[in-house]
């Protein structure tokens, strides 16, 4: 960014808040005498540190265990801070990339995940072998739609309903619905990871963190943030089956929270609850983890919440795009610091 004069003077306060930064101890470049079994050895670590940090459920030793390997060896912050620039460069894929990436959105799975070998071979020998390929799984590239860091999607179903989905979503269509079922016959949406907004024009089940929503001409919106799901249904009602419970019965304008415990009914309305499709998020006592992932949609890299800052809740209303303003807000009012391992960010 150029720089002006409301830059310059920005600075100095941005210095003095809580934002710390992290970089690795100075020293010779021994990237040009390192013995190649030992850069594979860190590339191979590194790979598999990138599949376990985007994992929810790793705890702070995770992320203590990774702080050690990144700082105890030159290589190790050089074989992360490469991964993460051939992971950059993957968002941008070569023309004939695209076609193979175009069949495997209308393909069956079979199909799909040969036409995404044939894409995205030679990115992922870039990021060596099979150790790439166990990246490609986690990150979904094999979904029927699925959409990058900071990209939305859309689509229209079989029986006409439109279909948009937020940033870093994966949505599986069951067989069932690919292949044509009876007539009258529900879509079923398995929706892996982010969120989605369905106008629904037949019958239409999404399954979602664990739970079934049906609903039959209405306007859904469902997703998953952290380990919780949420609902909002505008138009007509809706049902939401848990495992082992009753139906909860959703009213047109309601808007509900989700997990294995049970449904409760969010303050938040269809428009707070629908505010991604716009850019922005609206929370209500939003747990400080569920706030990182949803962020996480948005920007390249790992953003992680740790230590007793994983206690905090927060309320507000944040513009996706603006991740270092987010960061500003939250640091503002709560009492936590944040650090940065190149394309790792520790709030803490």
């Amino acid at each position: 960014m150029p720089r002006s004069r409301s830059a310059s003077a920005c600075r100095s306060a941005w210095c003095a808040s809580t934002w710390r930064r992290r970089w690795p101890r100075a020293g010779p470049r021994h990237e040009r005498t390192m013995s190649s079994p030992a850069r594979s050895r860190a590339e191979r670590t590194a790979i598999d540190w990138e599949v376990r940090l985007r994992d929810p459920d790793q705890d702070d030793r995770a992320l203590a265990a990774f702080r050690q390997w990144h700082d105890g060896a030159p290589e190790h912050a050089a074989a992360w801070a490469s991964l993460q620039d051939r992971l950059g460069r993957m968002r941008g894929p070569r023309a004939g990339d695209g076609i193979a990436m175009a069949r495997a959105l209308r393909h069956p799975v079979e199909e799909r995940r040969r036409a995404l070998r044939a894409g995205f071979g030679m990115a992922m020998l870039a990021v060596s072998g099979a150790g790439g390929w166990k990246l490609a799984n986690e990150l979904g590239y094999d979904a029927t739609w699925r959409s990058g860091v900071g990209e939305h999607g859309a689509a229209t179903l079989a029986d006409g309903s439109a279909l948009r989905f937020d940033a870093g979503s994966r949505i599986d269509l069951a067989r069932a619905s690919r292949t044509g079922g009876p007539a009258g016959a529900p879509i079923r949406l398995h929706l892996r990871q982010g969120q989605l907004l369905v106008s629904c024009r037949g019958p239409l089940t999404v399954a979602v963190a664990g739970a079934d929503i049906g609903c039959d001409g209405a306007e859904l919106c469902a997703g998953r943030l952290g380990r919780r799901g949420i609902v909002a249904v505008r138009g007509a009602g809706a049902s939401l089956r848990l495992p082992g419970r009753a139906p909860v019965a959703l009213a047109s304008g309601t808007a509900y929270t989700f997990d294995g415990d049970g449904a409760e009914a969010s303050p938040l309305s269809f428009n707070a609850a629908t505010a991604w499709t716009r850019g922005m998020l609206v929370a209500d006592r939003l747990p400080l983890p569920d706030l990182a992932e949803a962020f996480g949609r948005y920007h390249r890299g790992i953003l992680r919440v740790r230590g007793a800052a994983a206690e905090h809740v927060i309320s507000g209303v944040f513009r996706l795009a603006d991740l270092e303003g987010a960061l500003r807000q939250v640091a503002g009012v709560l009492p936590v610091q944040v650090a940065r391992y190149g394309l790792l960010t520790v709030v803490e």
